[in-house]
């Protein structure tokens, strides 16, 4: 199920916040953050350099890098998802309801 994941890229306080895009035929604004790369936030959150320029990639390294990140924020991060998982049960538990009448 999907409340077993933890995904670097959708975790929101490891994504970069939404900017406003301007040009000159119109204005459009994202308020949508965006993923950042398990490079990026391992070298601003880890302190630490992984997928070297000019090396291989190492699966392994990755992985190791991710799971540090999750440990890092895994206090708060478990509360949003207990959170999510909770409104998801009365969403469903509210369409259930719904669906009988």
């Amino acid at each position: 199920r999907w409340y077993n994941t933890r995904d670097t890229a959708k975790y929101e306080p490891f994504m970069k916040k939404a900017k406003k895009v301007t040009d000159s035929i119109s204005t459009s604004t994202s308020t949508l953050p965006r993923s950042r790369k398990l490079k990026d936030l391992a070298l601003t959150k880890l302190d630490r350099v992984i997928q070297k320029e000019g090396e291989s990639h190492c699966s392994i390294e990755d992985s190791i890098a991710a799971l540090d990140l999750y440990k890092k924020a895994r206090g708060k991060w478990e509360k949003v998802m207990e959170y999510k998982v909770g409104r998801t049960q009365e969403i469903e538990c509210d369409q259930a309801m719904f669906d009988e009448e």
